[in-house]
């Protein structure tokens, strides 16, 4: 299967940075189309497009996006995803 941005080499737990340099989280599933971003202390996740990835940084996943570009994911979407539905 081709893999043209790279997403089978990205860890969990990668920190996300921002265009601006904020940090938007840190990588919580990888999928071929868009990273899951966990936002530390936040009732939801964000869903960043893989397009968006300009590269590694200091330990850090470099995108070229910023927090208002990207789409939120609630805590149910989130738990249906990782199969945690109770």
């Amino acid at each position: 299967m081709s893999d043209p941005h790279g997403t089978h080499n990205i860890p969990i737990g990668t920190p996300v940075i921002a265009f601006n340099g904020d940090v938007l989280g840190t990588v919580r599933e990888v999928h071929p189309h868009y990273l899951l971003v966990h936002q530390e202390g936040q009732h939801g996740d964000l869903e960043v497009p893989v397009h968006a990835i300009r590269g590694f940084e200091d330990g850090a996943l470099r995108v070229s996006v910023n927090r208002g570009a990207v789409t939120d994911v609630d805590d149910e979407e989130t738990a249906h995803r990782l199969g945690d539905e109770r």
